[in-house]
Formats: structure tokens, sequence, C-alpha cells
């Protein structure tokens, strides 16, 4: 449940940001359809920003619908997207900032996928899925999935403009509209990357699968529209 994390998350977001330069920040929070509170738990933090606001994005479509309403609605010159979770952690925002500030058009983390204490079947299908999402989309690219990106405003305002895929695969396609586009991404190590969630998962829980199986068909239906120039 985000709304057990939500608060404690922009408690610490706050704080790094008060001992860190980065310049002037805008913090984005977009919540879809949240009747366990995580809104208003959001909008209470608010006084801890200079500049803050909730999105709410209304019934749950997919996590690529509410990043691009929060990416879109963003006025800053770099527009970074991260999960509510700090799965990434923040000192990697100091990545960021070198990477746009040396004038990157998109800054992909990178975790290290066999070091994750995923079970031997999770791993093998984020193993199986990389290595497709690698050799008919994105070579090049060791891992597309972590939530942790960040796109200069010009190159982020024609790639989301042109998405398609409002669910767990638009990764995969704002990456290869992007590529498509010819702009150039450009990956940082996150190797102390971790997931929350995988505390007290059971033995039987099968969300990788269900994102693998979700995602393949989308895979194959960016490589056709790549193939037909509809991003063009």
């Amino acid at each position: 449940q985000e709304a057990e994390l939500i608060s404690g998350t922009l408690r610490h977001l706050a704080a790094w940001l008060d001992e860190h330069d980065y310049g002037q920040v805008e913090v984005i929070v977009v919540t879809a359809d949240s009747p366990d509170g995580t809104a208003a738990l959001a909008a209470a933090e608010q006084h801890l920003f200079s500049s803050f606001r909730v999105i709410a994005a209304g019934p749950k479509v997919g996590k690529g619908r509410d990043v691009r309403l929060g990416i879109m609605a963003a006025s800053g010159r770099y527009r970074l997207f991260m999960d509510a979770d700090l799965a990434t952690p923040l000192v990697h925002l100091d990545d960021v900032y070198r990477l746009m500030r040396s004038g990157a058009d998109v800054g992909i983390a990178v975790r290290n996928l066999a070091t994750i204490h995923h079970q031997l079947r999770r791993r093998v299908i984020s193993k199986i899925g990389n290595l497709l999402a690698q050799t008919i989309l994105l070579p090049g690219i060791k891992d597309t999935q972590c939530g942790f990106k960040v796109f200069r405003a010009d190159v982020a305002e024609p790639v989301f403009r042109r998405m398609t895929i409002l669910g767990w695969g638009f990764d995969l396609e704002v990456l290869a509209i992007a590529r498509s586009l010819g702009y150039k991404l450009e990956t940082f190590e996150t190797p102390d990357w971790t997931d929350p969630k995988e505390i007290g998962r059971g033995l039987g829980d099968d969300s990788a699968g269900s994102v693998a199986l979700q995602t393949f068909p989308e895979l194959l239906q960016i490589r056709w529209n790549l193939i037909r120039r509809r991003y063009r």
C-alpha cells in the first residue's frame, strides 16, 4: 500500500533536498483512485517543499498513465520519475544531477540484476524478459524496468506525447521512442537498489510472472509500431 510509504518517503526526500543543492526542485505526487488515503497523506507534507502538488489521476489505469501525467505536468528543465518506495536510494539523485548538467538527453538507472534477492523463478523470468527487450527493442540497455529515469524537458515532452502504452510496458516504449527520435540513452549504475515489497512476499507470489506475461505482447507491439514508423 502506497499510503504506508508516502509520508515517510516525502519526509526523507525533503531532508535530502535540504542537504543537497540541486537548485529549485518541484515535487509532484500522482495518485490513482486512492481510497487508502495516499493523496491526503501526501498533501499533508506539502509544507516541506517550496514547490509541491498532488495530482489525482482518477480510476486506476496503469503506471504508465500516472507517470505520463506527472512528467507532462512538470515545469522543470529536467523531469525525473521515481517509485514511492525509494527502491532506488536518493543518493542516486547525485548521478541524475551530474548527468543532466552534462547535457544528457535521457538517464536510465541500471540495477545489478544478479544480486537482487528474488526467488530463482523470478530471477529467470527477469533475465529472459531483459534478454528479449535487448534483442527485440533496446540493444545495449541492460535494464529497462528500473523505476528511476530522467529526461530533459525538451526530450520528455515529445517522447511522452507519443506514448501509447499505459501499463507496465511504458518504460520499454518511452525508451524506444526516445531512441527512434535520435535521443541518446545514457545509463548509471544503482547496485544498491532493493525491493521493499520482497519482504514478506509468499513463495506462491506470481507478480513477476504476471508482469512478464503482460509486457511481452507490449514489447512486440512497440516493435511493430517502430516498423510502421508510428512514433515518427
